[in-house]
C-alpha cells in the first residue's frame, strides 16, 4: 500500500481534491461490503466515478495496490495487520484527528455505495446485524469529529485508542459480512 504522502502527492499532482484518508476509507468500506467479488476493471470504473476523472496510471496502480493490501490485511489469516491510511505521527494531532474523521466518513460512504448497506438483505444473523450497525454508528460519530485538538500526551493516547477502535471495528464489520453466508 502506498503511504499517505505518496497518495497525497499523486492526488494533488492531478488536481484531485479528495483527502487520501477519505479515499482509502471509501475503498476499504466498499471492499468490506463486497469482499473480493469485484475485478480490477470494475474497481477502476468505480474509482473513476468516485474521483470524476480519467484515472492517471500511477493513481490507478496506487489504488489497486491499496485494494489488494486491504483485502490481504483484512483476510482471515492476516494476523490483524490492517492499518488505516493517515499522516505520519509527526503531523499535528489536529491533522491526524481530521484524517481519522475523514477516513471514517469515507468508510461509511464506500460501504453505502456497495449496494449492501441494507443489512437485513445481507443474510446477517441478528447478532451480526447488531454488531455491524453499532460499529457503523460508532464510525459515524468519529467521522463527525471536527474540533481542534491541543497537543498533549493525553490527547495523543486518546487518538491512538480511537484509531485502534476504528481498526478493530473495521475488522469486525469485514468478518461479520464475510460470515453472512454461513448463517
Amino acid at each position: 500500500m502506498a503511504n499517505f504522502d505518496n497518495f497525497q502527492d499523486e492526488l494533488s499532482s492531478h488536481g484531485i481534491d479528495i483527502h487520501p484518508s477519505e479515499l482509502h476509507g471509501q475503498l476499504v468500506g466498499y471492499l468490506c461490503a463486497v469482499k473480493d467479488s469485484t475485478t480490477e476493471t470494475q474497481r477502476a470504473a468505480l474509482y473513476r466515478d468516485w474521483l470524476d476523472v480519467d484515472l492517471p496510471p500511477g493513481l490507478l496502480v496506487m489504488l489497486e495496490q491499496s485494494a489488494t493490501a486491504a483485502l490481504e490485511a483484512l483476510g482471515e489469516y492476516s494476523d490483524f495487520e490492517f492499518r488505516l491510511l493517515g499522516p505520519e505521527d509527526s503531523a499535528s494531532l489536529t491533522s491526524r484527528v481530521r484524517s481519522l474523521a475523514l477516513w471514517c466518513g469515507g468508510f461509511i460512504s464506500g460501504f453505502g455505495e456497495s449496494g449492501r448497506a441494507d443489512l437485513h438483505q445481507n443474510d446477517l444473523a441478528e447478532a451480526g446485524r447488531k454488531n455491524v450497525n453499532e460499529a457503523l454508528t460508532d464510525l459515524g460519530r468519529i467521522a463527525a469529529m471536527t474540533d481542534e485538538v491541543p497537543e498533549s500526551e493525553e490527547n495523543e493516547a486518546d487518538l491512538l485508542e480511537i484509531q485502534e477502535f476504528v481498526r478493530v471495528s473495521v475488522l469486525l464489520i469485514h468478518a461479520e459480512i464475510g460470515s453472512a453466508g454461513a448463517h
